[in-house]
């Protein structure tokens, strides 16, 4: 993309590749809503949620009763 333009076939040129980027932008965009959309499907946030509560909640809920359970003794 240059800042002054010799011929018309120039700027022709220019146009051209920025319509394509334009284009190529446009892809991208729609590809990155699509994945985004399958990111936030019921299924996908279930397993998510899933893997939070096996490697955060299960072993603070153990320590819990683990606790509990030597107080008692």
């Amino acid at each position: 993309m240059i800042g002054k333009y010799n011929s018309f076939k120039e700027i022709d040129e220019d146009l051209k590749i920025l319509t394509l980027e334009r284009e190529i932008n446009k892809e991208y965009t729609k590809y990155s809503l699509q994945e985004l959309k399958t990111y936030f499907y019921p299924f996908n946030l279930i397993r998510s949620f899933d893997g939070f509560v096996a490697k955060v909640m299960i072993p603070f809920v153990l320590r819990k009763v683990f606790k509990k359970k030597r107080l008692a003794e």
